[in-house]
């Protein structure tokens, strides 16, 4: 509320009716020297002080302005003003009196409560205005905002409906405290002055925190959901993920992840450590991680993915000793397939020994790519030649980073379309691109800085036809990997079902470049692609050889995906050329870890239920020998239909193999299999347990990686103060706060991007002129209002300059 009780005035100088009765009479503008004594001043003496007569020595000076008695705020009809004075008392001489005019406010009581200094020259009346607005608890005028009333607001997450929303700041303040966590802002960000506004705009009842307050309240609330979420990993069975990192602070930091499927087979990955390590030996890693699990409560853990570090393989071994030793130890089978190797990181490593066969090529399209993304002028050159070459591709080249492939294959597809851009930039002199390859090669430090290079040899490039060639052949070979290291780097669904399809599909891809000796031509390319596929072959088996070394729950979730199960196994392994027996023994060995997993996950107590019932049946009391020879039949059939039962659930894993596959148009990625072992679990309830474990298990680490991601932006340079245990709280609680969604999209700048933002630009700026040219100015309906509008900003210019001079 801005004005209240605000009265226009009809013209200037004219005063209405009421605004004459409720016209407050001033009083005089004067200083007054009064005796030692203490009397009161005559009308004389104030008429004499008023017309000046008192001496500068013995009383302040007040100017005498006829504007001064004009108060033309509204906010006076709810001030009475008022003389203080103050007596200072001087030795040997007449004391000094000062008065000052205050105004206090009609509807508070006596007190320093809505009492204000109201001098025209040095007290403006914006204080008294927001006592009116905001502070006085006793004006009848303003309404009181109830913070228990609701109010009616839309509901996105029910379509829109309308909702009861009451205004609770403990809410309020969570939500608060929820943002800075997981937008990875700095505690920081409270106390600016944007913030502190829009909060007071949105809800003036909100109380903006301090950085202290809002980290105490951030503390509480991790305390608390690590609570909640710890009595909830006590349910499940996890599947853990661990990497390491060091960050910018030289700490060595160790991330754990728990995957788990709960009772509703929704799939779940939360970070439950981020810590520091003393180093990466295996023995420190198996430790930690003991020691998370120990602090967490988790006492089953069916397996853990790690990269293949031989340090990882040590701290596994301590970690399966030490959960094996315990006292009723959960681990299924002990522990026996809890190793789990990151397929990403085994792809990657057989993608980078055959990129460093064709390094050349690589770097001379690099080179091409850095020259066209170096400066604007490049930029806009080679847009011209893919103008005049008519390329119909609408996107641009990207930098790639070349420790990471996947980035390097992005590269190489998006160079290959604009193959003529480059070839018309080198045939045009002024472009400066066959220049470019004739400077010094460069080379960087961490920090940017160029780094001399010995021999000053020039820069790789420009690619030639053949390396043309060999970048198009690689960048086919490499779409496989890309898509496979896309679909096992997901954690938000299973992904161990596809990986031993993915497994083959790589294996085919490199089998597919080596040539047969009667199509070879001889060429330099051929030669390239041939010993770059026999080093990636040979890195293949090497961590796949025959399957051995694969982890049999990575058949097992194969398996238990009802459109393929067994059968599809021993299929593919026959269309891999083994023979006959080595299928049936790999089709055995299968299907006895299934009905050994089926066994760990079976109830123990039936068996021994149905036996007890039996025994007391057969021992029953008798009274004549026709009655024993009939117990003796009931008994001995009672007998043959428990066995029948127990065969029956026995032979569970039977059924559900022999049971016809599951028929579907949809891809293998999009199959939810989740779903549909929450519809039969019932029909198959043991399998259904076995298939709620396996499901959750991860073959990469990209999970753990991701949080390194995360990391490295909370505790960058500009925040490298923050103590492990506050990075591990923030990185934690953000992803517990953000449940099965923590991947972060980063706004990475781009030519879409400013593409984007140039094109609202024009947008903003035609609308613009479009509405000054084609729609004057509306005029004013009705009277003339200026001398009323030229007297509204003479009061609020007026106001604003006392308020500067009140506050200075």
């Amino acid at each position: 509320m801005g004005k209240l009780g605000f009265r226009r005035s009809k013209k200037r100088g004219e005063v209405g009716k009421e605004g004459v009765d409720r016209a407050v009479l001033p009083l005089p503008q004067s200083s007054l020297a009064v005796s030692s004594s203490g009397t009161s001043p005559s009308i004389e003496d104030a008429t004499q002080s008023a017309a000046g007569a008192a001496t500068p020595d013995s009383c302040e000076k007040v100017h005498d302005n006829p504007r001064a008695d004009r108060k033309r705020s509204w906010v006076w009809e709810h001030f009475e003003e008022y003389t203080d004075t103050k007596v200072i008392k001087v030795k040997g001489k007449e004391d000094i009196i000062q008065e000052f005019r205050r105004a206090k406010c009609i509807y508070c009581p006596k007190g320093a409560v809505g009492d204000y200094a109201c001098d025209s020259y040095k007290n403006g009346t914006q204080g008294m205005i927001r006592h009116i607005n905001n502070s006085c608890k006793y004006y009848p005028g303003r309404r009181v905002v109830d913070k228990n009333q609701k109010l009616l607001v839309g509901d996105k997450s029910k379509g829109n409906s309308l909702k009861a929303v009451a205004y609770n700041p403990d809410e309020v303040m969570q939500a608060c405290v929820e943002m800075v966590v997981v937008d990875e802002l700095p505690f920081s960000f409270v106390e600016k002055q944007g913030f502190r506004k829009f909060c007071y705009v949105m809800q003036p009842l909100f109380r903006v925190p301090c950085r202290k307050t809002l980290v105490k309240d951030f503390l509480k609330l991790y305390d608390r959901t690590k609570k909640k979420l710890k009595s909830d990993l006590a349910h499940y069975r996890v599947c853990l993920t661990t990497d390491t990192w060091t960050s910018v602070q030289n700490f060595n930091y160790m991330v754990l992840t728990a995957h788990f499927i709960d009772d509703e087979w929704v799939m779940h990955k939360r970070i439950i450590n981020f810590c520091t390590i003393h180093n990466h030996s295996g023995n420190s890693i198996g430790m930690l991680i003991e020691s998370c699990l120990i602090q967490w409560g988790i006492t089953k853990v069916l397996t853990i993915t790690v990269d293949n570090a031989a340090a990882n393989k040590c701290a596994l071994e301590f970690v399966r000793s030490k959960l094996n030793k315990r006292e009723n130890s959960e681990s299924i089978l002990g522990g026996k397939f809890m190793h789990v190797r990151c397929t990403a990181h085994i792809c990657n490593l057989i993608v980078g020994s055959g990129l460093k066969r064709l390094n050349r090529a690589v770097l001379a399209i690099r080179n091409a790519v850095k020259f066209v993304r170096s400066s604007a002028s490049r930029l806009d050159s080679f847009k011209a030649c893919v103008a005049k070459e008519q390329v119909p591709c609408k996107g641009l080249v990207v930098m790639d980073v070349p420790t990471r492939w996947n980035s390097t294959f992005l590269m190489l597809e998006a160079a290959l379309k604009f193959k003529k851009a480059f070839g018309r930039m080198l045939e045009d002199a002024d472009s400066g691109f066959a220049a470019y390859f004739k400077e010094p090669e460069e080379e960087y430090d961490e920090e940017g800085n160029v780094v001399p290079v010995k021999g000053n040899r020039n820069r790789v490039g420009p690619p030639t036809d053949e390396e043309w060639d060999k970048a198009e052949v690689f960048v086919q070979f490499l779409r496989v990997f890309y898509e496979v290291t896309l679909r096992v780097s997901a954690s938000n669904h299973p992904t161990i079902h596809t990986t031993f399809h993915d497994v083959l599909s790589m294996e085919t891809e490199i089998n597919k470049l080596f040539i047969a000796r009667e199509l070879q031509t001889g060429s330099e390319t051929e030669k390239v692609l041939i010993d770059m596929a026999g080093h990636m072959s040979s890195k293949f088996l090497k961590y796949y050889g025959c399957f051995k070394d694969l982890n049999p729950l990575v058949f097992m979730g194969l398996v238990l995906d009802p459109r393929f199960k067994l059968l599809n196994i021993t299929h593919l392994l026959k269309k891999e050329g083994y023979d006959n027996d080595i299928v049936e023994a790999k089709a055995k060995e299968l299907r006895d870890v299934l009905m050994s997993l089926y066994e760990a996950y079976a109830p123990k107590d039936a068996p021994v239920k149905k036996k007890e019932v039996l025994t007391s049946s057969s021992q029953s009391t008798v009274t004549s020998s026709d009655s024993r020879g009939r117990a003796s039949i009931l008994s001995d059939w009672r007998k043959v239909v428990s066995e029948l039962d127990e065969q029956v659930v026995a032979h569970e894993v039977d059924k559900y193999l022999l049971d016809p596959l599951e028929y579907t148009n949809l891809g293998e990625s999009d199959f939810p299999i989740l779903l549909w072992w929450k519809l039969n679990g019932a029909k198959y309830p043991v399998l259904a347990a076995i298939a709620k474990d396996v499901m959750a298990v991860q073959v990469s680490t990209v999970a753990s990686e991701a949080a390194f991601s995360t990391g490295g932006r909370v505790i960058d340079n500009f925040r490298s103060s923050l103590t492990p245990k506050s990075v591990e709280a923030l990185i934690c609680l953000q992803s517990w706060l953000r449940g099965n969604d923590i991947s972060c999209i980063e706004d990475a700048p781009g030519i879409k991007e400013t593409e984007f933002y140039e094109k609202c630009e024009k947008d903003h700026i035609n609308s613009a002129s479009s509405s000054v040219n084609s729609c004057p100015p509306p005029k004013p309906k009705g009277k003339d209002t200026s001398d009323e509008v030229v007297e509204v900003i003479e009061d609020e210019s007026e106001n604003s300059g006392s308020e500067d001079s009140e506050t200075s």
